[in-house]
C-alpha cells in the first residue's frame, strides 16, 4: 500500500470500516496544477467532505442508506505541487492499491481522472467512460501542454480507443473537438442516453460544470444553459439497473468561486445518490 501517498483530513460521511474492510472507498484528489479558468479546486475535496455533515444518508429516490453500506475515506492524496506528471502517477498506484474496491474519486480538476482511467484498465481491460461535462475536453494539446484538464479525454481515448467513451452535456468546445467527438466518441442527450445499451465494465466521470452556473456557481469553468439536480438525479436513477458501473469521480467543483457552499453540497449529495444508484 501506498500510504506514504495519502493523508487523513476531515472524513467524508461514511461508516469508516478501514481500507481492507471497506467495499467504496473515497478518495480525496487536491490538485489543480493546470487550470486556466478559475483556480482553487484543490480546495474541493475537504470542501465536499465538510458539506457532507449536512445531508442525510438516506435517499430521497430510493429506500437506500449509506449507513448500510461498507465505506471508507482514505483520505487526500498528497499531491507534488508543480510536478503534474509524479501526482498523475501517485494517484494511479493508489487507485490500483484499492484495486477490487468501488472507487469514488473527488477531484481537484478533471485531469486527475486520467490515472484513474490508467489504473482501472488494468482490471477492466474492455472499460467504456461515462462523461457528464459542459466541455469535451479532447483538445490534443492546449497552449502547449497535452496534460491538461483541457485534454483529458483526448488523453483517455487514446488509451480506450473509438466509442468507448460516451459524452453527455457537452455545450462548449471548439470546431476541432466536435469534428473529432463525432467520429471517435458517442455524443447523447440525456434522453438518449436512457436508450443506449453500455455494456460491460463502465467509469462514470462527472464535471460539476455540467449544471447551470444558476445550481452550481463553484466550478473552475462554468457555462450557461446545463443541467439542473432534479435531470441529473432522475437519469442516473434511470440508468441504474442497466449499467455495470465500477467506480466514479466528481471534479472541478473550486469552493473559493462557490457562493454558500451550494456546489460542495450539490456534489456531495451526487456522490451519495450515485452511490446508492450503483452499488448495492
Amino acid at each position: 500500500m501506498n500510504e506514504l501517498y495519502v493523508e487523513n483530513p476531515l472524513e467524508f460521511w461514511c461508516n469508516n470500516y478501514g481500507v481492507s474492510s471497506a467495499d467504496v472507498v473515497f478518495l480525496g484528489v487536491p490538485f489543480d496544477g493546470t487550470s486556466t479558468g478559475r483556480a482553487g479546486s484543490r480546495e474541493a475535496p475537504n470542501a465536499i467532505r465538510s458539506a457532507s455533515y449536512n445531508l442525510e444518508t438516506n435517499s430521497a429516490y430510493t429506500e437506500a442508506n449509506l449507513a448500510d453500506l461498507k465505506m471508507t475515506d482514505y483520505g487526500n492524496l498528497i499531491t507534488v505541487p508543480g510536478d503534474t506528471e509524479m501526482t498523475l502517477k501517485r494517484l494511479e498506484d493508489t487507485v490500483f492499491d484499492i484495486k477490487n474496491k468501488f472507487p469514488v474519486i473527488v477531484g481537484g480538476e478533471h485531469i486527475v481522472t486520467l490515472p484513474v482511467i490508467r489504473s482501472l484498465i488494468r482490471e477492466h481491460p474492455t472499460l467504456k467512460v461515462l462523461q457528464f461535462d459542459a466541455h469535451l475536453d479532447l483538445r490534443n494539446e492546449y497552449i502547449g501542454n497535452r496534460y491538461s484538464h483541457v485534454t483529458v479525454m483526448r488523453r483517455i481515448f487514446e488509451i480506450l480507443g473509438k466509442k468507448r467513451i460516451i459524452q453527455v452535456g457537452a455545450r462548449s468546445f471548439s470546431d476541432d473537438e466536435k469534428d473529432f467527438a463525432k467520429k471517435n466518441t458517442v455524443l447523447k442527450t440525456p434522453e438518449n442516453l436512457l436508450k443506449y445499451a453500455i455494456k460491460g465494465p463502465v467509469y462514470i466521470t462527472i464535471d460539476m460544470d455540467v449544471f447551470d452556473p444558476s445550481v452550481a456557481p463553484g466550478v473552475s469553468t462554468p457555462a450557461p444553459a446545463g443541467f439542473v439536480p432534479e435531470r441529473f438525479f432522475d437519469l442516473i436513477h434511470g440508468l441504474k439497473n442497466k449499467l455495470e458501473v465500477v467506480g466514479f469521480d466528481v471534479v472541478e467543483t473550486c469552493p473559493p468561486h462557490d457562493d454558500a457552499n451550494m456546489t460542495s453540497l450539490l456534489a456531495a449529495e451526487i456522490i451519495k445518490e450515485m452511490i446508492l444508484a450503483f452499488r448495492k
